[in-house]
Order: C-alpha cells, then sequence, then structure tokens
C-alpha cells in the first residue's frame, strides 16, 4: 500500500530539487519489539581546546576541576565546586567522567598536541610539519564501523594561521580538513549541493524552509496510523532542529549572496565576534547528524593550533587567547604582562565547557526507540592540545568524558591515573564497538607499545 512506503530502508525524505533530510531513530523502521532488541548504535564527537587550561599545573591554582576524587557529586559542582570550570557541567554530573594523570607521548606544544590528542601515535616530521604515522581515532572507528562512510570533520575560527587543522587524520596519517563554515556543512548534511541557487537564497533568507521541501513526503510519513506518539515527537524535534538551524545561522552571518559565497572559506563566520556562535552552529550540526545517522562519530577542532582569538569576557574584548596563554603580548615569553591572564584563561575555560555542555544538552534531548537519548548512546571527548599555559606542558592533559556508550562505560566518576593518552582514545575506540579481530576490546590504539584501557571506567 502506498501509505506504508518502506521509510525504513532508507531513513530518509526525499523532496523537491534532490533534497534528502535524514530521519531520527524511530519506532516504525523495525518494529518496536526489533527496536527494543537491537544493538545500539554509539556515537562519537572529539572537540578539541588550544592553549591549555587552569587546572593547577606549575604555579597554577587549579580553577578546573572538582576538589574531590571519585564521585562526581552535583549538588557539590553546584555549591562547593562552583567556582570550577568543570561546573558549568552540573546538569550532567552522573553522565561525567573526567580522568586526570595522562600524558602525552609522541608529540605535544601548539606543533603536535592536537595529534596526539587524536592519534596518540609516533610521528613523522618536525615542527608543524609533523603527521602521525596512522589514523586519528574519528577515522579508526568510523572505517571500522562504517567503511566508506567518513566521520563529520569540523573546524571553528580562521585559517592561514601558526598551523590549522592538525586534528583528524585518515589511513596512514593523511591530513584531514576540517569546515569552518556551518552553513556549508548544513547544506551537505540536508542534501541541498546541487541544489538551485534560487531556492538557496529563499531559505537562506528565511522565505523558504528545507523542510518545505519534503513536505509532502512528511505529511505522509504522519499520516502513518503506526507512528506512535514518541515517534511524532521525535520527528517533531528533529524538524524543529531544521528550522532553528536556518534561523539562527542567518541571523549570526546573514544570508549568504549566492551559492559561490555560501562555499567559501572566509567571512563573517571566521570572526572573533562570531566565534561563539559557529562553534555552537557547528555542534548543532554534529548532532543533528548523528540523530538522522548521517555520521557515526565527528571532530570539532576550536580555533588553529595556537588560537588567537579574541573573546568578549565581560563586555570586554580580551587579547588574543594565545598571549592571555602566555600572560604576555605575544607568542612567546617576552612582551608586555597581562595583569588579570590567569583569570582571563579561566574564563575562556568556562566558554569551552560551556560549548561542550551545549554538544551534550542537543544530544539529550533526543530520545531513542529503544530507550535513552543520543547522549547515552554516544561517547564524547573534551580535550586540549596542551596541559596549561605556561609552559604549554603534554603532561596531565585534561579529558571530559560525557555518555556511558550505551552502558559500556561507568560514569559519574571522577579520576587520577597514569600512562599515555593512548589509553583514553583505546577506551573510546571500544566503547564506540570497535573490536580486534579477536573480538577483544581494542587496547592499542595508536601506539602499539603502549597498550591499556582505562579500565576504572569501563562497566
Amino acid at each position: 500500500m502506498h501509505a506504508k512506503r518502506q521509510f525504513a530502508r532508507r531513513r530518509l525524505l526525499q523532496g523537491l530539487g534532490g533534497v534528502a533530510i535524514g530521519l531520527p531513530a524511530l519506532d516504525i523502521f523495525e518494529g518496536r519489539a526489533h527496536a527494543q532488541a537491537a544493538t545500539k548504535k554509539i556515537y562519537s564527537a572529539l572537540m578539541l581546546q588550544q592553549n591549555g587550561a587552569i587546572q593547577g599545573n606549575g604555579s597554577d591554582a587549579d580553577m578546573f576541576w572538582p576538589r574531590a576524587v571519585g564521585a562526581i557529586d552535583a549538588n557539590a559542582m553546584a555549591t562547593t565546586d562552583a567556582d570550577r570550570t568543570t561546573s558549568e557541567l552540573k546538569d550532567y554530573a552522573s553522565k561525567l567522567v573526567f580522568v586526570r594523570g595522562l600524558n602525552f607521548r609522541y608529540s605535544r606544544n601548539h606543533d603536535g598536541g592536537p595529534i596526539a590528542a587524536s592519534c596518540g601515535s609516533p610521528i613523522t616530521g618536525t615542527g608543524t610539519a609533523q603527521l602521525p604515522v596512522s589514523e586519528s581515532v574519528d577515522f579508526f572507528i568510523a572505517n571500522s564501523l562504517t567503511p566508506g562512510k567518513e566521520p563529520l570533520t569540523l573546524y571553528a575560527g580562521r585559517k592561514g594561521t601558526f598551523r590549522d587543522d592538525a586534528f583528524s587524520f585518515s589511513t596512514g596519517g593523511k591530513l584531514r580538513v576540517g569546515d569552518n563554515n556551518p552553513w556549508n556543512v548544513y547544506q551537505r548534511l540536508i542534501g541541498l549541493a546541487g541544489t538551485d541557487p534560487a531556492v538557496l537564497q529563499k531559505i537562506a533568507a528565511r522565505r523558504l524552509s528545507v523542510n518545505d521541501l519534503v513536505r509532502a513526503e512528511l505529511k505522509e510519513l504522519l499520516g502513518r496510523t503506526d507512528l506512535s506518539k514518541a515517534d511524532r515527537d521525535r520527528l517533531d524535534l528533529h524538524f524543529s532542529s531544521i528550522r532553528d538551524l536556518e534561523i539562527d545561522m542567518t541571523k549570526a552571518m546573514g544570508p549568504p549572496p549566492d551559492t559561490a559565497g555560501m562555499q567559501a572559506v572566509n567571512g563573517s563566520h571566521t570572526t572573533d565576534a562570531n566565534m561563539e556562535k559557529v562553534v555552537n552552529f557547528q555542534l548543532d550540526l554534529i548532532a543533528f547528524a548523528f540523530a538522522s545517522d548521517r555520521a557515526r562519530t565527528a571532530s570539532l577542532q576550536v580555533g588553529g593550533c595556537n588560537d588567537h582569538t579574541k573573546y568578549m569576557i565581560n563586555g570586554v574584548q580580551a587579547p588574543a587567547y594565545h598571549f592571555i596563554s602566555h600572560r604576555v603580548m605575544s607568542d612567546g615569553g617576552s612582551g608586555d604582562a597581562i595583569a588579570n591572564a590567569v583569570e582571563l584563561h579561566h574564563q575562556i575555560d568556562l566558554i569551552h565547557a560551556r560549548y561542550f555542555k551545549h554538544l551534550l544538552d542537543k544530544l539529550a534531548a533526543y530520545t531513542l526507540p529503544g530507550g535513552g537519548t543520543l547522549l547515552d548512546s554516544s561517547v564524547n571527548l573534551w580535550v586540549n592540545s596542551v596541559s596549561d599555559g605556561p609552559p604549554h606542558s603534554g603532561n596531565n592533559v585534561p579529558h571530559v568524558l560525557a555518555g556511558n556508550a550505551g552502558g559500556f562505560l561507568k560514569t559519574g566518576l571522577h579520576l587520577k591515573t597514569t600512562g599515555y593518552t593512548s589509553k583514553v582514545l583505546s577506551t573510546i575506540a571500544s566503547a564506540a564497538g570497535v573490536r580486534k579481530a579477536t573480538g577483544d576490546l581494542v587496547d592499542n590504539f595508536g601506539d602499539p607499545s603502549s597498550t591499556g584501557l582505562i579500565t576504572e571506567i569501563i562497566a
């Protein structure tokens, strides 16, 4: 019967001009009983901060972590630890893991810290020419679970600086370049590439929504009598998210003048004034890509490797973030001192914590047919390319994890451990569902000579 079109076979709506919108997971795709029994897909996102954190290394006070190690206490985060960066995540206390004490092994500082954060592998080359000898964990997961379906690779901020993309790598350590224009990413996810420019102009100017282009198929889907209330709620959230993305992007950046302008890698999406908005757009797109199963894993690099973003703090534009991290008005150790640099750095840490919370909010909003949310069926990492301000060490790199990967991970824990960051990357790969040929958990990702997992958080 026409009314029973097999949406389950393609999990998307096809509309005018070739537009294809992925659908969220619905009960009707495979039947409720099957959906309950099926193995959940696990999603994973990595977000990279630059320039270190104020976490008690060297002469810095600890302004980052909860005061107590052990169980993460939501009440303490809201009260006695309210001054700590991680308390921005208090709403998700039971879903977090704080990991301290892991070190970069083969590369560090701005040249290689991002590589170490996502690959943990030996390197070739020196300085800004460093490359890993193997892939990053996002590509490893995607290539293992969905061959041919690459991870979503995103960036926020200007390019053409000290070193730009350095966080995602394919087989053999080949650099993957992240798209720093959310509008371009949105078009690809929705299937707008190649659409009539006049239609794109109307969408950009908010005279037309992508939802309008699939209205006929959406109406047919909503007309199904076997569509549960939960499914209807999921669809309403999904298509509301599309409309919100369209409105928010055009408010922040203005309607792109034409297709070429939308695809440009320069413009207002690279300005300091729009940095926070653009990061949140990119995180919105990660959640949307997961919800519509367009990607199983994603990465977002926030800023170049010595991020020069000038953030607004308490209504005042601060100096370049990298200058703040060095405590002086330069990229090195000389220059006029920035008197309140430590506090400014802490405020920028708080901004990055709010970025991560934004992602968690979006993932938590999507409920799944088998129970739980996208956050529950994911493992997400906020990591830094260096440990601290001066001296930009590669020791005690902060790792904040969120999501229990369908019950694979124990959460609500704050722990100190030892070893190299390949351990946390192996744990993420295993949590995402990757296994060795033997069926064992992956315990040697990136660095075969440094095996191990963070066993304390494996359920």
